[in-house]
């Protein structure tokens, strides 16, 4: 470019080779520029100083021809214009510039040429800006415009249909102000800015030959974990010797961003991909427009999502990436931690491994996690494992606290038994559905669904935090009003979104008051009896197909349909305390660190109402209150108080004759 034009340090700025070839075109623009100033004095031949400052005057748009066009046989630089429009085309697709690159990519034709040069102009010099409202007669309108391409570039008008335009090499600017088609600006694309100003050349196999972008591949990843299928999505690309790029979606304006990524990917021949998760709002336009693109394409979905992206009819490659088994996931633990300086017992390695389900993106994550912590034990391996475990389940269930232990249980034997060959099962059952081969008998699951059924306050949601503790695990509880539904249909999806949230989780999942779910089926009397049947039917065929842990507590177990009994593993009743029972509930209800007076008898509190667990930690909790309100130990007036106040709460009124011992 000629060492008049104004240089500006900017990140637009060519490079040196960028500003050697752009040279002879900005000096056909500058005298093409001259020319219509010329025809447009001739046109309005007068200027009204009275409205400085509304306009470009004649003498600023002199100064900067003059500087431009240094000089001064103007006519004779006018009457080459078109032999050097002419040559400058002719070798527009042999010498070696990012605008041959282009031209070859997309097939540009003459018009497209000069028009991305007239775009490329203000990027490298401001003072075009000027020149550009000067000859559009408005100073808020510094972009070329339809128009004035027209006015430059003899040959096909521009319109949608033009390769720049319909191939998003140049984006097209309307004004409220201006709305029509000859008045809008235009602006290259920003792959394609960079690429010409060279700040993002094409490598060196980029280039092709004309029109030569290559057919496209596409390839649908099917993972549970977003960050697997983006790993394989990275070795995909690397194995076809392209870099993968993927267009954060979550931005303002997805559209602009995802265009300019796919862009980008024609241009520097990249694989583009894109999951599922970030097509944002209007997923069905935006899959069609990215399956749509002649790109390398590489998408992901969930299991059983596969319809967010429209592939039918379109060749494509289909990779599901299964979790790895207990003898993998070992594997796994054991090379990321040796990698990272750590060396747990085989024991541990083994009880981890089996505990949790995870994918080896999952194992990365928490054996950096346990590296962190200084520690290779049981312990820490579970601590970590349980963090990268339940992300999306407490969006749609309650994470209910793990703080209780086999201790804080006062249960019948036969039932702490059951408890403890259920932790037992959930602890072994890859070895049994997987190793032992179970699972094919199974249809390929492995499950564990339990019931948990007892009157309200028995202890059915303490035993399963405990056996979360004792496992390691989270527990989660599903707000029943969040699934339930009155829309027909809508129970199912709510159900159906909970529960694929779990198997992702490795936590225990409990369903409080399951009746309300597994009810019955009734005799079909009217439509809605119909559509009540076909829900539970639907929710019994899930449960087969439920991989996880699965904890559903009732207070009425007659309730349930009798189907779902033949789905059920194990079965815990979880009968109402008896006195001895209750004695030990009411001297665990007040913790060591509680004041307590010597007048309490917590053998007449045992034997004077048949109360729950449950009942009788809200009564010592309430005599707690009142004792703490009159800065006393908790006396048995206190408890005495709350019992009379808890009958009444439940509409039974107490008599004196029930209090006397």
């Amino acid at each position: 470019m000629d060492a008049d034009h104004a240089r500006l340090t900017l990140p637009g700025t060519p490079t040196e080779p960028a500003a050697a070839w752009l040279a002879p075109w900005l000096d056909w623009l500058d005298v093409a520029l001259h020319r219509e100033v010329l025809r447009v004095r001739a046109r309005y031949e007068l200027s009204i100083d009275e409205l400085r400052g509304l306009y470009v005057s004649d003498e600023q748009v002199d100064r900067l021809i003059e500087r431009n066009i240094p000089s001064p046989d103007v006519l004779a630089d006018l009457a080459r214009l078109e032999g050097d429009r002419r040559a400058l085309l002719a070798n527009a697709y042999e010498v070696d510039s990012p605008l041959r690159d282009l031209a070859r990519r997309f097939g540009l034709d003459d018009v497209g040429l000069l028009a991305i040069v007239l775009c490329l102009a203000p990027e490298v010099d401001l003072s075009y800006q000027t020149i550009y409202a000067y000859l559009n007669d408005d100073v808020t309108r510094r972009l070329p415009t339809v128009d004035l391409c027209q006015r430059l570039v003899s040959g096909t008008p521009l319109d949608t249909s033009s390769t720049i335009i319909a191939e998003g090499l140049v984006e097209v600017e309307r004004l409220t102000s201006a709305p029509l088609w000859r008045s809008a600006g235009l602006l290259l694309a920003e792959p394609v800015r960079r690429l010409l100003l060279g700040t993002d050349p094409l490598c060196h196999n980029d280039t092709g030959g004309h029109n030569s972008t290559p057919a496209a591949r596409v390839v649908a990843i099917e993972a549970d974990i977003e960050e697997d299928a983006l790993e394989a999505a990275q070795d995909l690309a690397a194995a076809d010797g392209r870099a993968l790029i993927q267009p954060d979606l979550s931005v303002p304006d997805p559209t602009t961003r995802l265009r300019q990524a796919l862009l980008r990917a024609r241009l520097h021949n990249e694989t583009l991909y894109v999951s599922d998760l970030e097509l944002g709002p209007d997923p069905d336009g935006r899959a069609r427009e990215i399956m749509a693109a002649p790109v390398h394409l590489i998408v992901s979905t969930r299991p059983g999502q596969r319809d967010r992206f429209p592939l039918d009819g379109v060749d494509h490659e289909r990779v599901v990436l299964e979790r790895p088994d207990v003898e993998g996931r070992t594997v796994l633990w054991s090379t990321e931690l040796g990698r990272l300086g750590l060396n747990p017992t085989p024991s541990d390695l083994s009880t981890v491994a089996s505990l949790f389900t995870l994918s080896p993106s999952q194992i990365r994550a928490a054996a950096a996690t346990a590296v962190r912590s200084g520690r290779a034990d049981l312990p820490a391996l579970t601590d970590a494992a349980r963090l990268h475990s339940t992300a999306g389940l407490d969006a749609v269930a309650e994470c209910v606290p793990t703080v209780f232990a086999w201790d804080d249980l006062v249960l019948p034997i036969a039932t702490h038994q059951r408890l403890r060959e259920l932790a037992s099962a959930i602890r072994h059952r890859h070895q049994v559905f997987d190793t032992w081969t179970f699972g094919r008998l199974a249809g390929g699951h492995d499950s564990v669904r339990a019931l948990f059924s007892g009157p309200s306050g028995t202890g059915k949601t303490m035993s399963a935090a405990v056996l979360a503790g004792e496992l390691g695990l989270e527990l989660f509880r599903v707000d029943l009003s969040a699934v339930v539904s009155k829309y027909i249909g809508e129970t199912e999806k709510n159900l159906e979104r909970v529960l694929k949230a779990a198997e992702n989780s490795n936590a225990l999942l409990l369903f409080d008051e399951a009746d309300a779910l597994f009810g019955k089926r009734s005799e079909v009397k009217d439509a809605h009896d119909r559509y009540a049947n076909i829900e539970i039917a639907f929710l019994l065929q899930r449960l087969e197909t439920f991989d996880g842990v699965l904890i559903l507590a009732t207070n009425l177990a007659g309730n349930l349909d009798e189907a779902f009994s033949r789905r059920i593993h194990f079965h815990v009743d979880f009968p109402m305390p008896d006195d001895t029972a209750r004695e030990q509930l009411w001297r665990k209800a007040i913790p060591k660190a509680a004041p307590i007076a010597d007048d309490i008898d917590w053998e007449f509190l045992a034997g004077v109402f048949p109360m729950t667990g449950g009942e009788v930690r809200s009564a010592a909790l309430l005599a707690a209150f009142m004792a703490a309100g009159e800065s006393t130990p908790i006396m048995m007036r206190h408890l005495v108080k709350s019992l009379a106040r808890l009958r009444r709460q439940q509409g039974k009124l107490p008599s004196s004759a029930e209090f006397k011992g």
